[in-house]
């Protein structure tokens, strides 16, 4: 049963660092020639950060360039606001490091390639932080988040993915709470349990990686859990919900990603789907995701389910998972007994979610009946 507390039981003085890893999107952009948004390069982030760092801990008789000297950290870290990290402990320190993927990109060109690779560069760095945390655009955060969640499953330390609807070099930007409450989390949160694993944090809230569906392009609130609810709140209180991290059950091997990135389709049910259709998405599929009808129905068509099972019996992994927003897929209706010849149930993951882990489990497992099983 879960249970909320406000405060963490206080640690030794210490210094707490975490690598952050800017891969693009929206919070670090900035217009070009033609008006629109395209990444800028680590050392114009960093300069920026300094600058508000500045800002906020310049002491009333100290003019701006004994404040920079003051701050100025050596090796190229950074370090986080003093007043955000007084939150959990005035005797605490934050740095960070920023490493940039080059070149930087817009989340719309993420591929599971680069999913492997930012996982490369956690796993390589484990031992030398206490949390990472990632810049990435919004629109597919979920996707990536979801996927780390199962490639570094045994990680055992906080990663945060984080964006922004518009850039930290914009007045009314959200990129600023962003990037401070995924930082602090990362960091001081460190050695919570249930915060050590992957995570999105947006506008005031921290949320479980392989839970989230982004619902909302025009708001600051750009992401819902539809079946749990947030790992934390960062409101005047900061809040942690204990609650264990849900990681692959039953693995009986050491999970060790490599090879190249499986052929994954999608195929969303809707009325009247033919049969070429069908035959379309899944010619030469090593796996799909199934997205049904409520709580995983489909039509009961003889070239529907003929094809699913003569997929599922050449060595397709089918995950069926439901394309409404919220619910879980369950065998209860008599339309769809047939189908579950074929299929696994997704029971209740997002569509994000179920690509992603249908990636990692084909990259990481040779066998089908082990596939299902993680599945």
């Amino acid at each position: 049963m879960c249970t909320h507390q406000s405060q963490i039981d206080m640690e030794p003085i210490t210094t707490r660092k975490v690598l952050v890893i800017y891969t693009g999107g929206t919070i670090a952009m900035i217009e070009n020639d033609k008006g629109n948004l395209v990444p800028v390069k680590e050392k114009f982030l960093t300069n920026w950060l300094f600058h508000h760092l500045v800002l906020y801990e310049k002491r009333p008789n100290e003019t701006e360039e004994e404040a920079r000297k003051r701050l100025k950290v050596k090796e190229g870290w950074m370090l986080l606001h003093q007043k955000a990290v007084n939150d959990y402990n005035k005797d605490f320190r934050v740095l960070y490091h920023i490493h940039s993927v080059i070149p930087p990109i817009d989340s719309s060109s993420m591929t599971p390639k680069e999913w492997f690779g930012i996982a490369d560069k956690i796993r390589e760095a484990k031992h030398d932080y206490d949390g990472f945390v990632i810049l990435h655009g919004t629109d597919t955060m979920a996707y990536t988040s979801s996927a780390l969640s199962f490639i570094l499953w045994d990680l055992r330390k906080p990663v945060i993915l984080t964006g922004s609807q518009r850039p930290l070099f914009h007045p009314r930007s959200n990129a600023e709470d962003n990037f401070i409450g995924a930082v602090l989390m990362a960091s001081c949160y460190s050695t919570n349990k249930y915060l050590q694993q992957v995570m999105i944090y947006d506008d005031t809230k921290l949320y479980q990686g392989n839970r989230v569906c982004k619902y909302d392009c025009d708001s600051y609130s750009v992401y819902d859990c539809p079946n749990a609810e947030p790992l934390a709140r960062l409101d005047t209180l900061i809040k942690v919900r204990e609650c264990n991290p849900c990681k692959p059950q039953d693995l009986r091997v050491k999970a060790s990603p490599s090879g190249k990135c499986p052929d994954v389709r999608l195929l969303k049910v809707f009325p009247g789907i033919n049969a070429e259709y069908i035959t379309s998405i899944l010619d030469r599929a090593e796996g799909l995701i199934l997205e049904t009808f409520g709580a995983g129905n489909a039509p009961d068509q003889p070239h529907l389910i003929d094809a699913l099972i003569k997929a599922d019996a050449t060595g397709v992994v089918i995950l069926n998972c439901t394309q409404v927003y919220k619910g879980t897929v369950l065998p209860i209706y008599d339309v769809s007994a047939k189908l579950w010849k074929a299929v696994v149930s997704g029971y209740d993951i997002t569509p994000e979610a179920a690509l992603a882990k249908m990636v990692w489990t084909l990259r990481t497992f040779s066998d089908q009946k082990t596939r299902k099983e993680v599945g």
